[in-house]
């Protein structure tokens, strides 16, 4: 028989992490340098000076994204982080419709970034196996992300500092050697590799705005680690902003300096590593040879950190109970020593680590970027309707000027959305489909016992609320 009548989660994850911890754990999964030397990288081939451009609205619009997590993220302080402020606003077949999302955009994501790390490992293993080294990293990461909250958050912290270092030599290099007029950075122009002039346009500028979402991709991952974070709810809030500013600001430099310290935009716009390229011209091979060995640690310390949030995702639907009641008690047992989701994050590193030893599919796969944008539309749309279906939630941070930042989300979402392939709208609606009739089938003819929505704790709790077990027996 299930227990009931209960209205909290029980505290069984451990508050052990201030402000600093989860935005360097944030800020870590977000990861500025390898959103820099992988996805500026690939729009600076395609789009050449448009990049800079694309960067900044792809920032405003994230801006908007940020403070909707803010607020949201402060009203649902729970682990679930993304699916639990859609189910709590828009329902639970939504929620679990974004759940499923959540995961699927993680697992391609860390599969995806990890099979990059043989490439800036060739400067001193010209032979690097891609697939093995990434899978190497992953397990490496599921291993460190077992560990308690507080020990991971000195690891990743240690790690984004080396980080923001290769983006601070990135940026001190370009502008200490600029070699293009500031008018570049406005130039709608790329070069094919005989020099010719290649026009990209307005229209090739708002296509790189999907792609530049990437790189500012992750504030939100502060919302997944607030059952851990000491402190009020408006501790939540200042982590995804403060995560946010310090990438907007750090990315948006460090492409300016690449492009006006580019010696020949020409070279730059169709070498493979752009960015390499003006490391390389501008210093010499040695300064490029210990930039990519950063960019190999940034890597290895987003998986550390996407392992700690995406496990904790999946942890939280089984104690929302999503499947049967069996997975429900393993998947959501809690380490009783390190107070982590152990089985949760091994069965998510597990996953990937197959996924990317299997073949470099992860790399090929483009509809996670769809994914990316239904879910920040979900958001989106959930903190406009929060306001006028649930008046009388407490609502720690309130985003200003609303509803304008959700306006331009929006907007920047519809420009995002209207330049994906229609195989990839195909790809999502099918994961969608599939979703909504597992929903269908199993969870909503159990919906007084399965898929379940409880208070979020209140964040200055730091002892036990006794009255929830996290998966009620049966």
């Amino acid at each position: 028989m299930v227990t009931q009548g209960v209205d909290h989660y029980r505290q069984d994850l451990r508050r052990a992490i201030g402000l600093i911890g989860n935005t360097s754990i944030t800020l870590s999964f977000l990861t500025p340098t390898a959103s820099l030397f992988l996805t500026a990288s690939v729009l600076l081939t395609l789009n050449g000076s448009a990049t800079f451009l694309s960067f900044v609205f792809a920032g405003v619009a994230a801006l908007g994204m940020a403070l909707c997590f803010a607020e949201m993220g402060s009203a649902f302080p729970v682990v679930g982080g993304q699916y639990s402020i859609v189910m709590r606003v828009l329902g639970r077949p939504l929620g679990f419709l974004a759940f499923v999302l959540f995961v699927v955009l993680g697992i391609f994501t860390i599969s995806a970034t990890s099979l990059v790390v043989g490439i800036y490992l060739q400067v001193i293993w010209p032979d690097a196996n891609s697939a093995l080294v990434g899978s190497l990293m992953i397990a490496g990461a599921t291993l460190v992300g077992v560990f308690g909250i507080r020990f991971n958050a000195v690891v990743t912290g240690l790690f984004l500092l080396l980080e923001l270092i290769v983006v601070l030599i990135v940026s001190v290099t370009g502008l200490v050697h600029v070699h293009q007029p500031v008018s570049t950075l406005f130039d709608l122009r790329s070069f094919d590799a005989k020099g010719n002039p290649i026009a990209i346009g307005f229209g090739g500028m708002v296509a790189g705005i999907a792609i530049a979402m990437f790189a500012y991709n992750g504030y939100d991952t502060a919302i997944v680690f607030s059952e851990e974070t000491q402190g009020r709810r408006t501790m939540i809030a200042r982590a995804v902003l403060t995560s946010f500013f310090i990438a907007l600001v750090a990315e948006v430099v460090a492409v300016t300096a690449t492009l006006l310290g580019a010696s020949s935009l020409v070279k730059e716009f169709n070498s493979s590593a752009p960015i390499s390229y003006m490391l390389t011209a501008n210093g010499g091979t040695t300064l490029n040879t210990l930039v990519s060995l950063g960019v190999a640690l940034a890597i290895f310390n987003a998986d550390i950190a996407a392992v700690l949030a995406i496990g904790r995702v999946i942890y939280s639907s089984a104690r929302d109970r999503a499947w049967p009641d069996v997975i429900n008690r393993w998947v959501g047992d809690v380490h009783p020593r390190l107070k982590t989701p152990w089985i949760a994050t091994t069965i998510l590193g597990v996953a990937c680590t197959v996924l990317t030893a299997a073949s470099n599919i992860a790399t090929l796969v483009t509809f996670v970027g769809v994914v990316l944008i239904v879910l920040y539309a979900m958001v989106a749309i959930s903190a406009f309707v929060s306001r006028f279906t649930q008046r009388n939630i407490e609502r720690p941070f309130k985003m200003p000027f609303w509803p304008l930042p959700i306006v331009i989300a929006l907007v920047g979402i519809g420009m995002a959305l209207s330049q994906q392939k229609v195989a990839d709208l195909v790809i999502v609606a099918g994961i969608l489909l599939a979703s909504a009739i597992y929903y269908v089938a199993y969870l909503q003819p159990r919906s007084s016992t399965h898929w379940l929505k409880l208070d979020p704790l209140p964040m200055e709790e730091t002892a036990p609320v006794a009255r929830v077990a996290p998966v009620p027996t049966v």
